[in-house]
């Protein structure tokens, strides 16, 4: 008995979902930030975690040289737990950014960040002048001309 071959394939996909099926991808659901800010807030609740006024700002200085800086932001400290959360818009910022308004801020161990942070800024204004120097010295080409003629 001759088998026509459009209807094997067409018999060969239907049993497929006869049998077990094609797979289906399970949905992604993306949990969203606001889910996780209210099931952070319960927890603060259960902690007894107090909102703590008057902080306008906070610096996070990180190792690399980087600080977290939160502009306007809310405080909670549960002092039992010790556990303290800062929520709001965090910008991750360098230091020079922000020297101005936060030495008053700065500790014994960031001096030594500002320190370097001076040097570094004193090497490159160095580094500069001598760059200018040096572009001095090196003559310009134009089409058709090398080195070697203005070595000789």
């Amino acid at each position: 008995m001759p088998i026509d071959p459009e209807k094997l394939a067409k018999l060969q996909k239907a049993s497929a979902k006869k049998v077990g099926g094609q797979r289906i991808k399970a949905k992604k659901v993306n949990k969203s930030a606001e889910a996780d800010d209210t099931q952070l807030q319960n927890t603060l609740k259960k902690l007894n975690a107090e909102v703590l006024t008057g902080i306008e700002e906070a610096n996070f200085f990180k190792e690399d040289g980087k600080v977290l800086h939160f502009n306007r932001v809310g405080v909670q400290a549960a002092a039992a737990y010790n556990t303290y959360t800062f929520s709001g818009f965090a910008q991750e910022k360098t230091l020079p950014e922000l020297i101005p308004n936060i030495l008053p801020q700065l500790g014994a161990e960031n001096l030594s960040m500002l320190q370097k942070l001076a040097e570094q800024f004193q090497g490159s204004q160095a580094g500069a002048s001598t760059a200018s120097k040096e572009e001095e010295d090196v003559p310009e080409l134009t089409e058709g001309e090398t080195f070697e003629n203005d070595v000789e």
